[in-house]
């Protein structure tokens, strides 16, 4: 991943806080983000690029007026104020595993000459990795799917999750990390956001009287390029 500063910007010593958005199936945690960017009138000072982002360009996400600034998939934004280092995904991460028939351990030369990784959770000695495997072949009923969870490690509780990597890579590291989870429904979220929103200004002791715009004095917050591909 490569990191590119705004012309003109400097990184500030005084935001020793990071927050961003775990991307899921909705965009809560990205409009959240958006609104705090707003309310903290944070600066933009950079932008992120990684192969594996699915690319994706818009209008300033912030301005009431189109004044030709461009929004890109991944941007840094500071508020010093605040002591606060924002982080803003706009479009999800594309990556491609692999688990191939071609050896036992299922790695395939090929593959990985493609730039493919193989999928570190595949262990063929498991038993649900052999179940999967026979019920591939027609060798047993669904029905008698056996249960795995003596097989299950703490990691496997989460796999799925948004912010699963991250939180895992933290941890590895000892960094202090927490997640804000958001449990809503489809549809129309800006309810949803503005309470996720709230809840990282507790957790930030961020006070409404401390920002511009959450409450009723918010200004235009969300914008289209925020929504998922």
């Amino acid at each position: 991943m490569e990191f590119t500063l705004e012309e003109g910007r400097n990184l500030s010593a005084d935001c020793p806080s990071i927050l961003l958005p775990g991307l899921s199936i909705g965009n809560v945690g990205q409009l959240a983000v958006d609104l705090l960017i707003s309310s903290t009138r944070a600066k933009r000072v950079g932008f992120l690029d990684e192969p594996s982002l699915l690319p994706c360009v818009g209008n300033d996400a912030y301005g009431p007026e189109p004044e030709g600034v461009l929004a890109l998939p991944l941007e840094a934004y500071e508020s010093p104020p605040h002591a606060l280092t924002l982080i803003q995904q706009r479009s999800p991460v594309i990556k491609v595993y692999y688990v191939s028939s071609t050896n036992n351990d299922g790695n395939d030369s090929d593959c990985e000459r493609l730039g493919f990784k193989r999928l570190e959770e595949y262990d063929p000695t498991q038993r649900r990795w052999k179940y999967l495997n026979e019920l591939a072949e027609g060798k047993t009923d669904r029905e008698d799917e056996p249960s795995f969870e003596d097989e299950l490690v703490h990691d496997d509780y989460y796999p799925g999750l948004p912010f699963a990597a991250l939180f895992s890579c933290c941890k590895a590291k000892g960094l202090k990390v927490t997640c804000l989870l958001c449990y809503c429904s489809e549809g129309d979220n800006i309810a949803d956001s503005f309470q996720l929103a709230d809840a990282a200004c507790k957790l930030l002791r961020l006070t409404p009287d401390k920002l511009s715009g959450i409450g009723n004095k918010s200004r235009c917050l969300f914008v289209a390029c925020t929504s998922n591909l």
